[in-house]
């Protein structure tokens, strides 16, 4: 086998445990917002205990792209799109871990999520699963016209949950006695939020190294973290 061979399959190895993650993550998603709606404290749990698995993927996906930059030093467009996945995983962790939050704030709520907001919920959690989602496909096979969907998607996701910052505040006005229970709402919809973000991130990232500009890892990359 030839060493161009050796590192397509090397490459190939990399795009399936960004691929492998980011579906961990997508379910991760779903079914912290299900548990929301069906107030099911255990299916929340299983989104928890599922975070471990992307954080063992994250760590393999990084070495791989670190022995690859050791070992083959390439240049040009291989080495942006190596780049770039230092980037996306972390994106993609990152994710997971507001997939966390999400199933998280409905354990702190005892499961009582408040009915009049699960539509709501519901609603933003599928527009920000489909965001993720085309992320992931943007990084198998990347065009422009899919990446500016991701990125106009936002729009909408962040008035759905400004909309629902302020019918949360309105009930804390009304019941000033569960606000406790109301801020940990609102920080369910604001993890969603931050999901849809992190899939903005990947298809800017994607985007710049698919138009050749250098990406410059910040102090918190996994190569970084690695080095350091």
């Amino acid at each position: 086998m030839s060493n161009r061979s050796t590192f397509d399959n090397q490459l190939a190895e990399i795009q399936q445990h960004i691929v492998q993650m980011g579906q961990i993550v997508e379910e991760m998603i779903r079914k912290a917002c299900t548990a929301i709606v069906t107030s099911d404290i255990e299916l929340a749990k299983q989104v928890i205990e599922q975070d471990d698995i992307v954080d063992q993927l994250e760590n393999e996906t990084v070495n791989l792209v670190i022995r690859i930059l050791m070992r083959q030093a390439p240049v040009a467009t291989d080495l942006r799109w190596l780049t770039a996945t230092f980037g996306v995983v972390t994106e993609i962790e990152q994710a997971a871990d507001d997939a966390v939050k999400l199933s998280r704030r409905l354990v702190k709520l005892s499961g009582q999520f408040p009915i009049e907001l699960k539509v709501e919920l519901s609603e933003l959690g599928e527009l920000t699963r489909l965001c993720f989602a085309r992320a992931l496909k943007l990084c198998v096979e990347y065009s422009d016209e899919l990446a500016e969907t991701i990125i106009d998607a936002d729009q909408e996701i962040d008035l759905r949950y400004k909309n629902a910052r302020t019918k949360v505040t309105e009930m804390v006005q009304a019941h000033p006695e569960r606000t406790r229970d109301f801020i940990r709402v609102i920080a369910s919809f604001h993890a969603l939020e931050h999901i849809a973000d992190h899939a903005v991130e990947i298809a800017k990232r994607l985007r710049v190294h698919m138009s050749g500009a250098i990406i410059r890892p910040d102090s918190e990359s996994p190569l970084q973290q690695h080095l350091d």
